[in-house]
């Protein structure tokens, strides 16, 4: 106790001194010992946070507890209030002095109640401007020889009318904000920093009310209400030792911001597990009081979250452990702003995954993920629901929960009146961050991986695609046809793979972003703003062709790419289609167009099957090339078309072939060789398509000359994997090569021509010549031969020469029994190892009617002159004779010798 103001005017009879108020601020501070008691709580499922051994050993469950500071009390004596020194004169000048009211910050002199724990308080009348009165007993109250506890019973001198006699009819008031801001004790209490921290906050600017505030020197006795815009705080204590604590806090849930409350409360039990103590226990729980959010008018802020009503399936979560508050620091202020979020979590420490449904335009999404609750606090400076640096951080805490995966859902990204086919992706995951609109968080989609149906379809890729929502497209809505921005360039390449885009035309873009109509495109690719037109250089790179020719270098007047679109549509399996029709094609190299040549190309692949059709008008293809023209193929056009079930086919009108330089000695042929009439044999393979046109010649006879299998053979290769086009020409072939016999001398031979716009691949040519008897006994026929012939062939920049000899001959009895034998020897020259080559090969066959078998000798490749490889070498080498004749001497040394008589 202190007083001020008062002095010293006179003494009682028995001596005492008698004090006199002598001035207007005449004071007598009243301190109290600590009125609260901070006990530990935890959850009712859990068990006693500690277990120690008592005095016998046992052990015995136990809860913590931390003491209050001192409370005090500043007591106003009016001019000549006169005060004795003794307990009843002072509880005497206490009845008659009223209480100071409340200063922020307090004074050592000032009144400053701590009651809860690290909460000071002060106390004023509800109506303001009016007096509070203690009442206490002056002198003790003894009944049976029983002395009650004293107290002090702060009330209101005036209250308002109809306050219930036993309610005090204050308001309390923070006075010391930044005293709440202190860390707990080191274990749970019921009002922890982030709930006082918020309640001094809130009663430094409108106080609470208490009902009851009574203190004593065994603690206080408390009973309090506040009740704020977003906060909610209730306590009743007895004798500083909690019995019932509650408080409400309203927020929202980021980044979808639904808007939710978070309720504490912890009540004083008759414990089990505490042998039936008196313990505080705690009960933690979420509610969801907006279960659903409707969209936010057409803008940016509905663009970028592209669902209808966004609903919390559930609502109540009771099953969490107490919130770890975080706080949030400003990086630009450095200001920290205490208990700015927490991640519900429940008991077993996992975040809780909130069941969320959107509604899409023909279905719903759901999908769970956790969720941030952030109060709502407005404060000088600081408000929780429009501040930017708190959403940036925000954003940063939730990026690891921010990914949401999804089943491969077909999803409307736009919501357009009028659907285009560019509007609906197959999603697989969605990114999502909060964005401030209004006073709260509005959903935004920052990233999503689509999977593209067309793709996997088309070309069987299935490579998840990152992208994010354009700008242009967020700001002005669905007049932009281009939606999506793709994280991570993506190519789209039919080189090798022509068979799923037509067989003649091989598309390779390096795509972007995807269009609305067009799907995957490339930006750097857009049609000029001034003509309408796109450089096919910067669309196509070299890879990509047509007929084996450079796209870029052939396609004119482009207004499009190709589109490539999948066709995402409710209960049904997806599809795709890729279309590029009436593109316009000029000269380039040996590609000549002969009018309005097109490109027409259509693939759609459904649940149902494929078809793919592709036509190439108006061409011809002068081979090698335009300035040394060998030969001219013209085609009204050239069809591709493929329907699933059934192999590709080509077609063909045409093609109108033309001698030209130095084969125009074949131009009569040529001219009696209607190859376009002729059908043609068609080989597919997963490689390509072979079509084959032969049309053998009658065989020539002149006495005993006799030229048979002549035909002329024209083969055009269209590979699957963009290699270019190729005509093979050729005046009989290997395997069936033209006959040529004078009398008892034969021979024969080929020539085969390969060419595209590259110019010669391929020449290949072969003369055989020799004689053949043959006398027929009628028991007993035979035959011998002999052949040598020449082979020449180039293939690119390799040449190979090969001579060749074959003799052989077979004898058969009856018909019964026949023997024949042939031996090949062949000499070559490689020009791409620089090595002459030999090799023999003998061929035995026996026929017996019952039994027959064919034996062969092979020598192999023997390296008989240059090269640089492992091949086997001959015993001499020519190269150096000197080695080799000594090598042959030490071969000969090694047998025995032979008599000069000879063998007998």
């Amino acid at each position: 106790m202190s007083l001020s103001g008062l002095t010293l005017t006179g003494r009682r009879p028995d001596g005492l001194p008698v004090l006199t108020a002598d001035t207007d601020d005449a004071r007598l501070l009243l301190t109290f010992p600590p009125q609260h008691v901070a006990e530990e709580t935890s959850r009712r499922e859990d068990p006693p946070p500690l277990i120690l051994p008592s005095g016998s050993g046992a052990p015995v469950p136990v809860w913590r507890a931390a003491l209050s500071g001192p409370s005090r009390i500043a007591f106003a004596l009016s001019r000549g209030t006169t005060l004795v020194p003794t307990v009843d004169g002072i509880l005497t000048a206490l009845s008659r002095g009223r209480p100071i009211p409340p200063v922020s910050p307090p004074g050592d002199l000032d009144t400053a109640l701590e009651l809860p724990w690290r909460t000071i308080f002060s106390f004023e009348d509800r109506q303001g401007g009016h007096d509070v009165m203690s009442l206490h007993p002056v002198l003790p109250l003894t009944l049976a020889g029983v002395s009650g506890l004293w107290r002090a019973r702060l009330v209101a001198a005036q209250p308002e009318p109809g306050t219930p006699s036993r309610d005090a009819a204050l308001a309390l008031r923070a006075i010391e904000p930044d005293t709440a801001k202190a860390d707990d004790p080191g274990f749970a209490i019921p009002l922890d920093r982030a709930q006082r921290t918020r309640l001094a906050a809130e009663a430094s600017v409108r106080p609470a009310q208490a009902s009851r505030l009574e203190l004593s020197v065994l603690g206080g006795t408390l009973s309090a209400t506040g009740l704020w815009e977003n906060f909610a705080w209730e306590h009743e204590a007895v004798l500083g030792r909690d019995v019932r604590v509650r408080t409400v806090t309203s927020g929202v849930l980021y980044p979808l911001g639904h808007r939710a409350k978070y309720v504490e409360l912890s009540e004083r039990i008759f414990d089990q597990m505490a042998g039936h103590a008196a313990v505080l226990r705690s009960l933690f729980v979420l509610t969801v009081t907006e279960p659903v959010r409707h969209p936010p008018p057409e803008g940016p802020a509905a663009r970028a979250f592209p669902f209808g009503d966004v609903e919390i399936t559930t609502l109540a979560y009771p099953d969490l452990k107490r919130a770890e508050w975080q706080d949030f620091e400003d990086p630009a202020t450095e200001e920290v702003h205490p208990a700015a979020y927490f991640e519900p979590s429940t008991a077993n420490d996992g975040p809780v995954a909130f069941p969320v449904r959107c509604a899409a335009h023909d279905r719903d999404v759901r999908f769970t993920m956790p969720l941030l609750f952030v109060p709502d606090v407005s404060q000088p400076g600081f408000t929780s629901l429009t501040d930017p640096a708190l959403e940036n951080h925000l954003a940063e805490v939730h990026k690891q929960h921010s990914v949401v995966p999804l089943p491969g859902i077909p999803i409307d990204l736009v919501r357009a009146d009028t659907r285009h086919d560019g509007d609906v992706h197959e999603v697989h995951s969605i990114t999502v961050e909060g964005s401030l609109h209004s006073t709260g968080y509005r959903p935004r989609l920052t990233a999503l991986e689509v999977r593209l149906p067309a793709l996997r379809t088309l070309l069987g890729d299935d490579t998840p695609c990152a992208v994010r929502f354009r700008a242009d497209y967020l700001s002005q809505g669905a007049t932009q046809d281009l939606l999506l921005d793709m994280v991570t360039p993506l190519g789209i390449s039919f080189v090798g793979r022509t068979a799923r885009s037509g067989g003649l035309v091989a598309p390779h873009i390096e795509t972007n972003a995807l269009s609305r109509t067009l799907g995957p495109i490339d930006l750097g690719a857009l049609p000029d703003p001034g003509t309408g037109l796109i450089d096919p250089g910067s669309l196509f790179p070299a890879d990509a062709t047509l007929l084996g020719f450079s796209l870029k270098d052939l396609v004119t007047d482009l207004k499009a790419p190709p589109e490539i679109a999948s066709l995402l549509k409710p209960g049904q399996p997806p599809a795709a289609r890729m279309a590029w029709t009436g593109v316009k094609l000029k000269k380039s190299g040996p590609f000549q167009p002969t009018g309005q040549s097109t490109l027409d190309l259509t693939v759609t692949v459904s649940a149902d099957g494929s078809d793919t059709l592709c036509t190439v008008r108006d061409f011809a293809l002068v081979l090698p090339t335009p300035s040394k023209p060998l030969l001219q193929l013209q085609f009204a056009s050239l069809t591709f078309t493929h329907h699933s079930g059934g192999p590709p086919r080509i077609e063909t009108d045409g093609p109108d072939v033309t001698f030209l330089g130095e084969l125009q000695l074949l131009e009569q042929l040529g001219e009696a060789v209607d190859l376009g009439d002729i059908e043609p044999n068609v080989d597919v393979t997963p490689a390509g398509i072979v079509a084959q046109y032969s049309l053998p010649l009658p065989s020539v006879t002149a006495g005993a000359f006799v030229m048979s299998d002549l035909a002329v053979n024209t083969e055009i290769a269209i590979p699957f994997d963009g290699r270019p086009v190729s005509v093979t020409l050729g005046f009989a072939s290997r395997e069936n090569p033209f006959r040529l016999a004078v009398m008892m001398f034969g021979g024969g031979g080929y020539l085969e021509l390969e060419i595209d716009h590259t110019g010669l691949r391929r020449l290949e040519a072969a003369l055989e010549f020799g004689a053949m008897l043959a006398v027929d006994f009628i028991v007993a026929r035979g035959e011998v031969h002999a052949f040598g012939g020449v082979r020449f062939e180039l293939a690119g920049s390799a040449v190979t020469l090969t001579g060749y000899l074959r003799i052989g001959g077979c004898v058969e009895i009856l018909g019964l029994v026949s023997v024949s034998i042939e031996l090949c020897i062949t000499l070559a020259y490689q020009s791409t190892t620089k090595a002459l080559v030999g090799r023999a090969t003998l061929v035995l066959e026996i026929d017996l009617t019952l039994w027959s078998d064919s034996i062969e000798l092979d020598s192999g490749t023997w390296v008989l002159a240059g090269g640089g490889g492992q091949e086997d070498r001959a015993v001499l080498d020519a190269r150096d004779t000197e080695d080799g004749l000594e090598r042959w001497r030490a071969y000969q040394a090694a047998f025995v010798p032979v008599p000069t008589g000879g063998l007998r």
